[in-house]
């Protein structure tokens, strides 16, 4: 599922294309991150390209899991992270030796998030934080949309969360949610149309050929509808 073609042409319609519209992202998750720890050892669950790792290393020891061949590799040589293509539920990594761990818009791809939780909690030093992005699906919009909305599309996105679901996950691994908010998520107009008017259709609009093409295509924006939330948790001290 997650080969080249899923970055370009597939769910996104090119993530190096837009590399500079999810750094600014990452520029704001970021911000959040270090509000609550400014220093310390990070691992990023999904770390795709490794742009957020790009960003986080300034404050940071960074170091990144996915398991798409071709993002690790840029990764590793285009921006000299540490980025691993394993699956980190069953990578070999000592115990209570991160600070931080992060997965932005990764746990809903996951076949058993409870098992990656369960080593979030393992790796994370006492009083630890997770952050993490997703889909509320008792959100305003999903309820509106139901089977329509956006985020429900199997088989890249396998479970789906609220703030109770996803709270309880936390807890039984012994990570407490210590805040809860929506958040906007950035993207170019070029992905706003893929993903309306191309993603899924047996062809692209006359409408995305046009502006696809065009500088207008990289502007990009934030749009916040209030169905994606970020989570953050904190590791119980005694656990």
């Amino acid at each position: 599922i997650y080969d080249d073609t899923y970055f370009k042409g597939g769910e996104y319609v090119d993530y190096v294309r837009d590399r500079q519209v999810f750094e600014k992202q990452f520029q704001d998750r970021l911000s959040i991150v270090r509000r609550f720890k400014e220093r310390g050892d990070l691992i990023e669950i999904g770390s795709a390209y490794g742009f957020f790792l790009a960003a986080a290393r300034a404050y940071y020891r960074v170091q990144g899991f996915d398991i798409a061949e071709g993002p690790i590799r840029y990764a590793r040589e285009k921006l000299g992270v540490d980025a691993r293509c394993e699956d980190f539920a069953s990578a070999p990594i000592q115990s209570e030796t991160a600070d931080i761990v992060t997965m932005w818009d990764t746990i809903e791809h996951l076949p058993r998030p409870d098992l990656t939780v369960k080593k979030v909690a393992w790796v994370l030093r006492p009083n630890g934080f997770l952050f993490l992005t997703t889909g509320d699906i008792s959100s305003t919009l999903a309820r509106i949309q139901r089977e329509k909305w956006r985020l429900i599309h199997p088989p890249t996105h396998l479970h789906y969360f609220n703030r109770q679901t996803i709270a309880r996950l936390l807890d039984r691994a012994g990570i407490k949610v210590v805040e809860t908010r929506y958040v906007g998520v950035r993207r170019s107009l070029r992905q706003i149309l893929h993903s309306l008017l191309v993603h899924g259709k047996p062809q692209p609009s006359r409408l995305y050929c046009l502006i696809a093409g065009s500088p207008l295509a990289d502007f990009s924006f934030v749009l916040n509808t209030y169905d994606i939330m970020l989570v953050v948790g904190q590791k119980s001290h005694g656990l």
